[in-house]
């Protein structure tokens, strides 16, 4: 589970750093992507090329199924950064340990109880505030994009947890995938040498760092366990908007983010209370060893 912790703190950092980088959004797909490919092939040959029990590189058909989810989680996420407040962005995201739970329930025979069925009809509540929040001002594209991302993170999650596998690499794929899909769109040579800075620690360390402990973490704990990972997000990266931008969240984006922040934490509370630290309130199904 701490591995699963540190993959959390080190996303909140992500969409600051996507700011600071200061260009396009197909700009940053490309440059971001190329780095984090980089990086964990590194990682892959330097640590576990040739090692007895690792996993390859790309590790079966369902590797690649999964890079092109990825690729498409992240296309959807840097659009929505620059479409929508980041507040919208990871507010909308903490929806993900609700679609997870349904996802788990619907595929894997995770029964769900009345209290995880409780927490997402009020985590709904608060995606409609900040969606209708959006559509007032006429800017929604952002928040659909961010529950799109909420939405195919929870299906990775829960398809990783149901092949049993180690699926840690697959996002070095996804990254490339997308940022050649949008290579034709994008201006690397536009680029100040600060925003090189801030892209490579983005792509070079935040982005292989976290998504390969993510990823490892639906083989030890139920998915929507790892999902509640993702409140770290939610919780502190509009922190770090504040401070470095003093970008502030609408009032109903406070009030919608905080129904859905409520409802995970008091949902969790509850699971912790009645199914010990490794259930999700009603989660049954035992963690693939």
């Amino acid at each position: 589970m701490s591995m699963t912790l540190i993959g959390g703190l080190l996303l909140t950092v992500d969409a600051p750093l996507l700011r600071l980088a200061q260009t396009d959004s197909w700009t940053i797909i490309l440059i971001r992507g190329v780095f984090a490919f980089s990086a964990m092939l590194a990682f892959w040959m330097l640590f576990q090329r040739g090692k007895k029990g690792a996993s390859p590189f790309v590790n079966g058909y369902l590797s690649v199924f999964i890079s092109c989810l990825t690729a498409i989680v992240s296309i959807m996420f840097v659009n929505a950064i620059h479409l929508t407040s980041v507040a919208n962005v990871v507010f909308l995201m903490a929806f993900n340990p609700m679609f997870a739970a349904l996802l788990s329930w619907l595929f894997l025979g995770e029964k769900q109880s009345t209290a995880t069925l409780l927490a997402i009809v009020i985590a709904f509540g608060g995606v409609s505030i900040i969606v209708w929040d959006s559509v007032d001002i006429g800017n929604p594209l952002g928040d659909f994009l961010a529950l799109g991302v909420s939405l195919m993170l929870a299906v990775i999650l829960t398809i990783v947890r149901r092949s049993g596998t180690d699926q840690s690499m697959s996002p070095a794929f996804g990254s490339l995938m997308a940022a050649m899909a949008v290579i034709g769109f994008s201006s690397p040579g536009s680029l100040e040498v600060a925003s090189w800075g801030w892209l490579a620690l983005n792509g070079l360390i935040v982005i292989p760092l976290s998504s390969a402990l993510l990823m490892l973490g639906p083989r030890y704990i139920a998915a929507p366990v790892v999902a509640m990972f993702f409140l770290l997000e939610t919780v502190l990266t509009p922190v770090w908007m504040w401070l470095i931008f003093n970008e502030v969240p609408t009032v109903r984006s406070m009030v919608g983010g905080s129904l859905i922040v409520l409802a995970l934490l008091a949902h969790s509370v509850w699971s912790l209370k009645n199914n010990g630290p490794a259930g999700f309130a009603g989660v049954h199904r035992q963690a693939a060893e």
